[in-house]
């Protein structure tokens, strides 16, 4: 009497198969989360220049806020006005010009 033998030859692909779908699913797990990380980091670089933007903004309507300021102060009649409210300065100052000589080192006049 023979002994049959009942171990078949495609017991050993369960294994391999087995293997296989752990290690597409472990891929596509990965895909997964790179994609999510990558997402996740564009996100924030766009936020990111969005913010960058708008202080650049601000600091352009800050840039000219301030040039209409420093010309406003500047500006000759603001000057004449504090010079006749403030230090008591007259308009006509040609009388009270002086002016004087300037002379060279070893140059006489």
């Amino acid at each position: 009497m023979a002994i049959k033998n009942n171990i078949s030859k495609n017991q050993g692909e369960p294994q391999k198969t087995g293997f296989r779908w752990i290690f597409i699913i472990c891929l596509i797990f990965c895909e997964l989360l790179i994609y999510t990380w990558v997402r996740t980091e564009s996100t924030q670089a766009i936020l990111r220049v969005s913010k960058a933007r708008e202080m650049n903004i601000k600091t352009i309507s800050y840039n000219k806020a301030l040039s209409v300021e420093r010309d406003r102060l500047k500006s000759g009649e603001r000057i004449t006005r504090i010079a006749k409210t403030r230090l008591n300065l007259s308009a006509s100052t040609s009388n009270q010009t002086i002016y004087l000589a300037v002379s060279l080192p070893g140059k006489e006049d």
